[in-house]
């Protein structure tokens, strides 16, 4: 009776160590990942996904979909090592599974529910699924979904709902209200800076200006010093949590000019709706408030605006030049960050 009860410890505290000893690995692949160290981070995860570890594939699959700026260790892989590294490919098949496809049908809730976020179809109770999940970020395609392609009922059953996401709120009110000429800018300047809301015309030249950058980003509007809008912006820029990647990396970066260099990332980043979704991609593992503050998300805000292309796709959407004369510390960090893709 003693042996067989020693026995049944020792299989207990074997199972046990296995597990803690995935999740130790899990945990330190994940603070390598937020510290920027890719090889070695992705590899690790990769690891712990072929073994079955479920928190590693969903961290990894959402790696591979919504990571903003690609480290020059991704862009160097090839496509078929990147299927390797990122996807189930034990059954040889020509692109591989991703791995939240293979949660999905082991019947992996969070899977599920990232599926259906990446799908192009209205749906509201998706919204509060993935809120009690506690994977709030996640719920910013589906919002954008209702907004775009749902009918008026669902718009406004969102925006009375608590799940709708504040940094949204504009981009519903822009696809409910009356047509304006850039009226998702000025839809977002009514958000960020409400105590104004009164004096945001589409009839006023600054107004539409300031519009513009919050719309569109670089090439469009006025974000110069005499707008009278740059004041509430710039403020919005450097506090909000939303922004945090910007600010951090230009106070880090660039000290006391570092609002000019937070116009600019704001601008290359293509605007206010493209600047807020610096997210992490899996709030179980890492929530926002630690993913905003990481150094992996002021590196993806760099590397977003280094990448960016013009519409052609053809060259850089801005020289050295052109950037300076937002920012000359940001065009330098821009240029250098590109360097390193050469």
């Amino acid at each position: 009776m003693r042996t067989r009860l020693l026995l049944w410890l020792i299989t207990v505290f074997t199972v046990w160590s296995g597990f803690a000893q995935a999740q130790s690995t899990l945990e330190r692949a994940t603070e390598y990942w937020l510290k920027g160290r890719d090889q070695k981070s992705l590899i690790m995860l990769a690891e712990l996904a072929r073994a079955g570890n479920a928190d590693a594939r969903l961290l990894l699959g959402r790696i591979e979909t919504t990571d903003l700026g690609p480290s020059p260790f991704r862009m160097s892989l090839s496509k078929d090592e990147t299927r390797a590294l990122f996807r189930d490919i034990s059954e040889h098949t020509l692109f591989g599974k991703t791995w939240i496809s293979v949660e999905a049908a082991l019947g992996n809730e969070y899977a599920h529910a990232f599926l259906r976020a990446a799908q192009p179809v209205p749906r509201l109770g998706l919204i509060e699924r993935l809120n009690r999940l506690q994977e709030y970020q996640a719920a910013d395609h589906p919002t954008r979904i209702v907004a775009l392609y749902g009918n008026q009922s669902m718009r406004d059953k969102l925006r009375a709902s608590e799940f709708l996401m504040s940094d949204l709120e504009p981009y519903l009110d822009y696809l409910s209200g009356t047509p304006e000429p850039r009226g998702d800018g000025l839809a977002v300047l009514r958000h960020i800076a409400p105590d104004l809301r009164a004096s945001v015309s589409a009839d006023d030249a600054e107004t539409l200006g300031m519009a513009g950058i919050l719309s569109l980003g670089y090439g469009y509007g006025d974000h110069s010093s005499g707008n009278r809008w740059r004041a509430p912006v710039e403020s919005w820029l450097l506090s909000s949590p939303s922004t945090k990647p910007i600010a951090d990396l230009c106070a880090v970066e660039c000290g006391g000019a570092k609002a000019n260099c937070a116009f600019a990332f704001l601008a290359l980043s293509g605007g206010y709706f493209e600047a807020i979704r610096v997210d992490s991609p899996f709030e179980k593992l890492i929530p926002q408030a630690q993913f905003v503050s990481s150094h992996r998300a002021r590196i993806m805000v760099l590397r977003r605006a280094a990448l960016a292309r013009s519409e052609t796709n053809l060259t850089w959407l801005a020289d050295h030049k052109q950037i300076a004369e937002i920012s000359e510390c940001a065009a330098d960090l821009i240029i250098n960050e590109r360097q390193k893709y050469q």
